[in-house]
């Protein structure tokens, strides 16, 4: 299964209901994942931009973007961002891949070697 890295940022409601009643997050959102036939990895909290960091499996994208919105529906999520991580192994299977296909295509850099910018525009 692909492997997602989800960083959100809670509401400032959410963060001050936390505040005064703590919550085990990590149990509500193994509940949503496992519902969908994902697997969490894990939970972080964590300081900066974001507040939280979840790590899960899911069979697809599709199943990753429906649980990120039954996570957001409730409103307890003020913005949030998803990574799919590739293992090493896919990474290099990539590489060898692309390695090996002639695409006829031209970088700029390739394209562009020997100009110089002299100026004069109009």
């Amino acid at each position: 299964m692909p492997t997602y890295m989800t960083e959100a940022k809670l509401s400032e409601e959410s963060l001050a209901v936390l505040s005064s009643k703590p919550s085990d997050r990590k149990k509500e959102v193994r509940k949503v994942i496992d519902a969908f036939g994902g697997k969490l990895i894990n939970l972080y909290w964590m300081f900066g931009e974001h507040d939280i960091v979840t790590l899960y499996e899911a069979p697809d994208d599709s199943v990753a973007m429906a649980i990120l919105l039954t996570l957001s529906a409730g409103g307890n999520v003020a913005s949030h961002r998803t990574t799919i991580l590739v293992p090493n192994d896919q990474a290099m299977k990539a590489m060898r891949l692309a390695s090996s296909k002639r695409t006829g295509y031209k970088s700029l850099r390739k394209e562009w070697a020997g100009w110089r910018d002299e100026g004069g525009e109009s």
